[in-house]
């Protein structure tokens, strides 16, 4: 069912940003709390290198999440994670790293190298209000607050598409040429989990638990890579008491030690 790897970073990769991360300082940085940072998450508004502005793949950004003393960074294909601290005015990695490995272009597989070796270099860093800014080396990295730059979509009325799936510590993208999606509206979810339609009474969606009444689903027959979609999703759905969160535009739903990723579309005016 699409990519599926482990979250295991790279040799090559952790060799490069463990050797990255002993250098001296380039700079003077402030001393700032990660107690500021923790539970905040960052997009990339402005990339420069050298005083020129450094393009990013088309399409994508960086985005970098902080909680619990962990860091959560993405740059347009996959995830990387590790423990972070603020000190001496440096953004510093510590304990072990790991990384999805999701099939990607070139393009985008350098791009996650080359932020890598950034992070792993202990960039200093700036915090003023919603603006963060990373920088060392010669690259300058600013980003802005998500909740300032894409606040996030409801639950209700936003059409939402399967990304990823996770097992365990396994991320699998959603095989090419199919699709899954949801979305909640008057009251009811209805969904497609890449073979059948489903679709089930909303009973509660409070306090980040989504409750469904019965599940109603069409014949199905499917075989393949399209049955193993079916199987991942319906595993989640059919929990029917289902822990989830929104993040700007993304869902997660989360089950079991199993979790559907989906991206969101807000409802345009009609």
């Amino acid at each position: 069912m699409g990519m599926a790897t482990d979250l295991r970073w790279p040799a090559l990769a952790l060799a490069a940003v463990l050797a990255a991360g002993c250098g001296g300082p380039d700079g003077d940085g402030d001393h700032r709390s990660p107690g500021r940072l923790d539970g905040r998450s960052f997009v990339s508004t402005h990339v420069h290198e050298r005083g020129q502005e450094r393009p990013l793949v088309p399409g994508t950004r960086i985005e970098l999440s902080f909680a619990d003393g962990r860091l959560s960074v993405q740059a347009g294909c996959n995830h990387l994670g590790a423990g972070y601290r603020v000190r001496d005015g440096r953004l510093r990695l510590v304990g072990g790293v790991s990384t999805t490995e999701m099939g990607c272009d070139a393009g985008r597989h350098a791009q996650d190298e080359w932020l890598s070796v950034f992070l792993g270099r202990s960039p200093w860093l700036e915090l003023e209000g919603p603006r963060l800014t990373l920088s060392g080396g010669g690259t300058r990295i600013r980003l802005l607050d998500r909740r300032m730059a894409e606040p996030d979509l409801p639950l209700a009325g936003t059409s939402w598409t399967l990304e990823t799936l996770v097992e365990g510590e396994v991320a699998s993208s959603v095989p090419g040429g199919l699709e899954a999606t949801l979305r909640v509206e008057d009251g009811r979810i209805r969904g497609f989990d890449g073979c059948g339609e489903w679709s089930a009474r909303v009973v509660s969606s409070r306090d980040g638990v989504l409750v469904l009444g019965r599940i109603a689903r069409t014949p199905t027959g499917c075989a393949g890579a399209t049955a193993g979609l079916e199987r991942a999703v319906m595993a989640v759905i059919a929990a029917r008491r289902i822990p989830y969160e929104i993040d700007g535009s993304g869902l997660a739903l989360r089950s079991g030690g199993r979790e559907l990723h989906f991206r969101g579309e807000p409802a345009t005016a009609g």
